[in-house]
């Protein structure tokens, strides 16, 4: 346990330099570091705590993607979804790489690396923030139990698709099997429910209409929007995020 908590400072103080390289007119730009991680990998510790150092970092959306493939080891993660996995898989085939692993960190959705090294981690997110590309930052306005997703005119050949994340800030969780049995791991920012809410945006000024209930259902106290290039796993041309805000009961209605 020693050796993997000294690896996650490791890992901290080395982000802390990576994530200081911005370019100028980059103030509204989001780095979206994207975790793929696993409850019953003995190697994914050292990652997860990674992304927790990075989450309240300005100008960083971290987010973790629990996959299903190692529950075969004894212990099945609680928050793993086959989707994860087919996400992971979907990025890799595209990055050119022939199978998966973990832990994975997917930079913008264009660099991956290993999110146990910190001198990967540390190159990746040099690499993506130093490719210059479009940006586009939705606008996330609230009104009751709808979330209007305020997409701004943006010019970009072919179409793009817009992504929605629900996904949970805090959670502990004990670990009975595994390769991580008798650990308490928490774990930051978790994935609980994704779906693409619109496959081919052509770049015109557009409102999308979410419920907030259903993200509320999943288990989730935040939300996201991420916009892929061209389709559903392409690099990322923006991003935003939120947290949900309460929900208000009939009861509080009555009395407003």
């Amino acid at each position: 346990m020693r050796k993997w908590l000294t690896a996650a400072i490791i890992v901290l103080g080395s982000l802390t330099t990576a994530l200081g390289v911005a370019h100028a007119d980059d103030d509204d730009r989001l780095t979206v570091v994207e975790l793929f991680t696993s409850q019953g990998c003995s190697s994914c510790p050292p990652a997860d705590a990674a992304l927790k150092s990075m989450r309240d970092r300005p100008g960083v959306l971290t987010l973790s993607w629990p996959v299903d493939y190692w529950d075969r080891l004894g212990w099945e993660d609680t928050f793993a979804h086959p989707h994860n996995a087919m996400r992971q898989a979907a990025y890799n085939k595209r990055l050119g790489r022939g199978g998966v692993f973990t832990p994975q960190m997917i930079v913008d959705g264009r660099v991956q690396c290993v999110g146990s090294k910190p001198e990967k981690v540390r190159a990746a997110i040099n690499k993506a923030r130093e490719i210059n590309h479009m940006w586009l930052t939705p606008e996330l306005v609230p009104a009751g139990d709808t979330l209007s997703v305020m997409l701004p005119a943006g010019a970009f050949k072919g179409t793009a698709s817009i992504r929605v994340v629900w996904y949970l800030a805090d959670a502990e969780v004990e670990i009975g099997d595994g390769e991580n049995a008798g650990r308490r791991l928490h774990y930051t920012n978790v994935v609980r429910a994704s779906d693409v809410i619109d496959m081919d945006w052509n770049g015109s000024a557009r409102s999308l209409s979410l419920n907030l209930e259903d993200g509320r259902t999943a288990g989730a106290d935040h939300v996201a929007i991420l916009i892929h290039d061209e389709y559903g796993h392409g690099p990322i041309i923006g991003a935003a995020s939120m947290a949900l805000p309460e929900m208000v009961t009939d009861a509080a209605r009555s009395n407003q």
